[in-house]
């Protein structure tokens, strides 16, 4: 009885390996989802990029203007504009007012007035970003935005906070706090500011390099995320994805979202049907904005929010270099997003991040005067009151050699019927005859 036990053991252990084999096997030839989906091509990089901002980072001041008696300096230097920025948290502005709108005369005679400092954003902020900076926020103002922070060194006068698009104008009161930790801001680098000269566009005023300016041209190796880094932030469930890709675009989608990558330029665009009708304020949509990008972005260098369209609720956001806005034919700096109070709705994203600089490609570039910029244009009939809006930017280009280099050549760009342009392009276009208007 003992060996005929032994026996039934046996085999039944025979048949469960054997029937253990199969199991595995069939796990393995066949697929578990509806669709099989190629993730990641030959050509995508598979470096693991992480970048997370936190609100400070993204929502902060990009440049400082120094207004002595006679001359003024600026500076968009990271490291500067940090300083700046952490001043103004410790400072903390206690009581705010809104003052007034102002008319374009006024607003013009406050910015050029003398003996001040001026901070300036990207872009009009939503003061619910700015929180820090004050005691306490009044209650309803989340949704007011500011451009500029108008510091002026006599003690005695208000701190003035000021919008461009609406000319509206807020008054902070001073704490006890001394200016001396922001005046030495310049005092201790005073190499790392130009000195400049201010005109005057649509958009509001500049405060412009005086001269010609010496900046590096630069050149890095360029990196992506494969498709399935997108893949698994923006489908909440696989299992029903379509691989619908063709020669110029990688596009999945399932029945709510549609996911496309151009594979020429990297730019990445996100659709998702949105049923929810709830409306958010402008400073709920920039904020959601904020919370869903951080997580996916992978630009390890700064990056400024860069408006909100009352228009199209559009939210934007724009990568920077060496206190530079990265710029281009494809818009590769450029982030647009659309939010519901359900999630995020659209998404404008370019994937190719600069990841590790070629330091022997580096070349320094003299980027003229703008006054000889501005004689250039009208000599090919753009005149000054044309302009809207211009300034020193990277324009990111890929090279012949491989797609994985990216030259970024700090060059001017020009605004001109509400399109950014090098002023190489304008001068083509309107030798042409191509520009609109003409």
């Amino acid at each position: 009885m003992k060996r005929e036990g032994s026996s039934l053991i046996t085999y039944t252990l025979y048949l469960m390996v054997i029937l253990s084999l199969f199991l595995t096997w069939r796990i393995l030839s066949v697929p578990s989802g509806t669709v099989e989906i190629q993730t990641v091509s030959p050509s995508q990089q598979t470096t693991n990029l992480s970048s997370v901002k936190n609100i400070d980072d993204v929502f902060r001041p990009h440049q400082i203007v120094f207004h002595k008696a006679s001359d003024s300096f600026v500076s968009q230097d990271d490291e500067i504009v940090k300083k700046a920025d952490n001043f103004l948290k410790n400072w903390e502005l206690s009581e705010l007012f809104f003052e007034g709108t102002y008319s374009r005369e006024e607003y013009n005679t406050l910015i050029l007035n003398r003996n001040k400092v001026e901070i300036n954003f990207p872009a009009s902020i939503y003061l619910g970003m700015l929180t820090r900076y004050f005691e306490r926020l009044p209650e309803g103002f989340d949704n007011n935005t500011i451009s500029r922070i108008i510091i002026s060194m006599n003690e005695d006068d208000p701190i003035y906070l000021i919008d461009d698009k609406s000319l509206n104008v807020y008054i902070a009161e001073r704490s006890n706090v001394s200016l001396e930790p922001l005046l030495n801001i310049y005092t201790n680098s005073p190499e790392k500011f130009i000195k400049s000269e201010t005109y005057t566009f649509e958009n509001g005023v500049r405060f412009l390099p005086q001269s010609d300016v010496s900046l590096n041209k630069v050149v890095y190796l360029s990196e992506k995320q494969p498709n399935s880094f997108f893949i698994n932030r923006l489908f909440d469930d696989t299992t029903e994805l379509r691989d619908d890709s063709n020669e110029k675009l990688t596009i999945y989608s399932d029945n709510v979202s549609q996911l496309k990558i151009d594979k020429k330029t990297g730019v990445l665009y996100y659709y998702r049907n949105n049923l929810d009708e709830t409306e958010l304020s402008a400073y709920q949509q920039v904020r959601d904005s904020f919370h869903t990008l951080k997580f996916m972005d992978t630009w390890t260098q700064a990056f400024y929010f860069n408006g909100y369209d009352t228009e199209s609720d559009d939210v934007f956001y724009r990568r920077y270099l060496n206190g530079l806005p990265i710029s281009g034919q494809w818009n590769p700096g450029l982030i647009k997003m659309e939010m519901s109070s359900s999630g995020l709705v659209e998404l404008t994203y370019p994937t190719e991040v600069i990841q590790t600089p070629l330091e022997d490609r580096k070349e320094a570039i003299t980027v003229p005067y703008v006054q000889t910029v501005i004689q250039q244009l009208d000599e090919a009939g753009i005149r000054y009151n044309d302009i809207q809006d211009m300034e020193i930017a990277y324009e990111w280009s890929s090279s012949d050699e491989s797609s994985r280099i990216a030259t970024l050549l700090p060059t001017w760009f020009i605004n001109l019927d509400g399109n950014w342009k090098t002023l190489e392009e304008w001068l083509v276009e309107t030798e042409r005859g191509e520009r609109v208007g003409l």
